[in-house]
């Protein structure tokens, strides 16, 4: 009887110890494997927004002559000005270019009769004054960056075609065919290139009827 309670006392310390060294090994495995199970995964993802070129243009109020023109002495030798200027903005790298084009040869005009002929459609240095009884409108480039301007306004101070400076070359219109005047390469500020094109008128003795002359100027921006 003595010895039977005494292996059962042997057997149970044996199962406690087991039982403990079990628990031991499960709570180290814990301890161990947790933090594995607990700690934040992360992974990355992104959004992508595609941004197109594009070019505007200011659309500027009409403008006037500096002054009228005598309808028989006519201004000879004074010249009156007038500009308009279109701003253009463009996010493309490659930059934009202008033209300008009239509606109609002689384009400035009151009628088929009475009209002021377009100057010389090759720009040349300087304003070409009006010869005896006739009239002349003719314009010029003053571009917000010089080197926009394209080659043929373009002066050397003393004639078109080559140089740095700009605003010294005189031309007309070509009837509606486009005259290139601006070819940037760069993307533009955010407040955009201010192309100014000047005007000029002159009468040396022509018989002009009184009235409103009026000459329309299309002025296009397209991206390179």
């Amino acid at each position: 009887m003595l010895i039977h309670k005494h292996k059962n006392k042997k057997f149970f310390i044996k199962a406690v110890s087991a039982s403990f060294g079990a628990l031991l090994v499960c709570a180290v495995a814990f301890v161990l494997l947790e933090p594995a199970v607990t700690n934040a995964v992360a992974d990355s993802a992104t959004v992508t927004a595609t941004v197109s070129e594009e070019v505007t243009i200011s659309s500027p109020s009409d403008a006037n002559f500096s002054a009228s023109i005598p309808g028989v002495t006519g201004n000879p030798g004074a010249p009156v000005t007038a500009s308009l200027t279109w701003t253009v903005k463009t996010n493309n790298d490659t930059g934009f270019n202008l033209k300008v084009k009239a509606s109609q040869a002689n384009a400035l005009y009151k009628d088929g009769t009475y009209y002021f002929t377009d100057h010389t459609t090759t720009p040349s240095y300087g304003w070409t004054a009006a010869t005896s009884t006739a009239a002349i409108f003719g314009f010029t480039i003053d571009a917000a960056t010089a080197a926009d301007v394209v080659a043929a306004f373009h002066d050397t101070g003393s004639a078109c075609g080559s140089g740095a400076n700009d605003g010294g070359c005189w031309s007309g219109f070509n009837s509606t065919t486009d005259i290139d005047v601006i070819n940037r390469t760069s993307e533009t500020t955010a407040s955009g290139e201010a192309e100014v094109i000047n005007f000029q008128a002159e009468s040396n003795g022509k018989l002009l009827e009184d009235g409103s002359y009026v000459a329309t100027i299309t002025a296009t921006a397209a991206l390179n």
